[in-house]
């Protein structure tokens, strides 16, 4: 895993540049990497920023969706032939729009959920974390910028009885508004 404590030399993000003959380079720690590697030090936990040499262009969601290709097709999986053919489709910022707003509150919506779960696991249980392992491991898979990405509380920060669960109902009408915006 990527250290990011204050006594590691190696930073958690790494800063890499893609040549035009498909050749990157590590510029955080001076070496030449192939994609290969590159998808082994995401699992490992670092994140990286990629650059065309040439243009000075931010390419990194290209080269993560070349690794996903490449070596994680089963995770595409997930997405439907019609999602993919309408994002083909649609309007650039539609999409943007639509994956800014749409998935990020999903996914806000099943994190909320997973917490409520853990937390009325460790009350019927009388624990002060559930599998602090396994936790602190999901947690690390999160994007930086999703919640949650931190390592959870090792205990309940309150009862499940004050937690809000978001109406899948209220995300349906939202989702209708929004598509109705851009249709007009």
């Amino acid at each position: 895993m990527a250290k990011n404590n204050n006594n590691s030399d190696e930073p958690r993000t790494l800063e890499i540049r893609k040549y035009q003959n498909r050749r990157y380079y590590d510029g955080t720690r001076s070496r030449h990497l192939n994609l290969q590697q590159i998808h082994k030090l995401i699992i490992e936990g670092y994140n990286i920023r990629v650059l065309d040499a040439k243009t000075n262009e931010e390419i990194t969601s290209k080269v993560l969706t070349q690794i996903l290709l490449e070596y994680e097709p089963v995770k595409l999986d997930m997405f439907s032939n019609e999602l993919l053919i309408r994002a083909i489709r649609v309007n650039d910022r539609l999409l943007k729009d639509f994956v800014d707003v749409y998935f990020r509150q999903a996914f806000e919506a099943f994190c909320v959920s997973q917490k409520q779960v853990e937390l009325m696991l460790r009350q019927a249980h009388h624990l002060t974390s559930v599998l602090p392992a396994a936790a602190l491991s999901a947690a690390n898979l999160l994007p930086p910028w999703m919640p949650l990405s931190a390592p959870l509380p090792s205990a309940p920060l309150r009862p499940a009885s004050q937690m809000r669960i978001p109406d899948p109902l209220e995300y349906k009408t939202r989702l209708q508004r929004f598509a109705k915006r851009f249709r007009n």
